[in-house]
């Protein structure tokens, strides 16, 4: 038997007339009187008699409306339930995020995802910018946050967080108002190495001022130069994300850099070869609104000021679009570009051609 008969039956009989069941199913009544017969045939028996007012159920008529109807109704819910399926956000995705960020967006990030996509789940791994790359270019990783980050042949980036850096220091020796570059030839330094995005954006910024800092330790651990600077070492540079709890608990203090140079873009990086998903994007929204609420917070600081929604990567089946470069989506062109080893300093667009592994 088959279902469209089935159907144009049903509603035939809740009607109680073929010109009106004609007009609510948008075929005309000729058209409706075939598949009667049709059904009828299959049947073998009138399933209809007819009135002055239309047609009413014949016995055979209501046996089969009893059954049709249900098959139709139960129809209907399974189509329902597969289209809500589909709906549903489900699968796993992988997110990289940086040890000076990791600590303060992760938690909530992961809470949130668990919360919003009970059927989903979301890995988080942590590791610096360089690794992260290397990690997402070879599909360890689906989308990763990351410093300094240039767009590549193989990379996509979205801006995220324009974040002020701060010179981290003992509440003791702290000094007074916004930190200067110059103050740092005789200042014993430990940063993380030179292949760290935060450390390019630094070295850049002395560079700059042509300030030669002294750098005692290179150290490619938060954790660890938190630690140092807590038990007095010495100073490091970092984001105040990273050191917000122990300025809190009053035992690091944070000083904003006067220097306009003196912060560092973070981007969710994707890979180029592969369309994003529903869930990446998913993912990537909820980044956006987590930093957002963290910099109303004063939890991370720094601007986001014109940079969401712009140089997003395409969702799965729309076509590729050239996302622009971290420096380009700056706002008032504060984010000051890091050259590449080995190329020109100074240039505002030199050394932003391509993501590299190790940056």
């Amino acid at each position: 038997m088959e279902l469209l008969p089935l159907r144009y039956f049903v509603e035939i009989a809740r009607d109680g007339s073929l010109s009106r069941a004609a007009i609510r199913l948008g075929v005309s009544q000729p058209a409706l009187s075939r598949q009667l017969r049709k059904l009828e045939g299959e049947v073998r028996t009138e399933l209809f008699y007819r009135h002055g007012r239309g047609v009413a159920l014949t016995e055979a008529g209501q046996r089969l409306y009893a059954v049709g109807a249900e098959v139709l109704e139960r129809l209907t819910g399974a189509k329902e339930e597969l289209l809500a399926s589909r709906r549903e956000v489900a699968g796993t995705i992988t997110l990289g995020l940086p040890p000076s960020i990791a600590s303060t967006l992760g938690a909530p990030l992961a809470l949130r995802f668990a919360a919003l996509f009970p059927q989903a789940r979301l890995r988080i791994r942590e590791g610096f910018s360089g690794v992260l790359v290397e990690w997402v270019e070879n599909g360890r990783l689906d989308l990763a946050v990351l410093y300094d980050a240039r767009r590549g042949p193989t990379t996509l980036v979205t801006p995220l967080l324009l974040e002020d850096l701060f010179l981290i220091e003992p509440p003791g020796t702290a000094g007074t108002g916004p930190a200067v570059l110059t103050e740092l030839r005789s200042a014993v330094l430990m940063l993380p190495g030179p292949e760290n995005g935060l450390r390019r954006v630094f070295d850049a910024a002395c560079r700059k001022v042509r300030v030669e800092p002294r750098v005692v330790m290179e150290i490619d651990c938060v954790a660890a130069l938190r630690q140092l600077v807590e038990d007095g070492r010495g100073r490091t540079v970092l984001p105040f994300g990273a050191v917000h709890r122990e300025v809190q608990d009053g035992r690091l203090s944070a000083r904003p850099f006067r220097h306009a140079s003196m912060k560092a873009m973070l981007v969710v990086a994707t890979p180029a070869h592969r369309p994003v998903t529903r869930l990446a994007r998913l993912v990537l929204d909820l980044l956006r609104a987590e930093v957002r609420q963290l910099v109303e917070l004063r939890t991370l600081r720094g601007s986001t000021r014109g940079l969401s929604g712009r140089g997003a990567a395409p969702e799965a089946g729309t076509p590729s679009h050239r996302p622009s470069t971290a420096a380009e989506e700056a706002p008032d062109g504060e984010f000051l570009p890091v050259s590449a080893p080995g190329s020109r300093a100074g240039s505002p667009t030199r050394g932003l051609r391509e993501m590299r592994s190790g940056r």
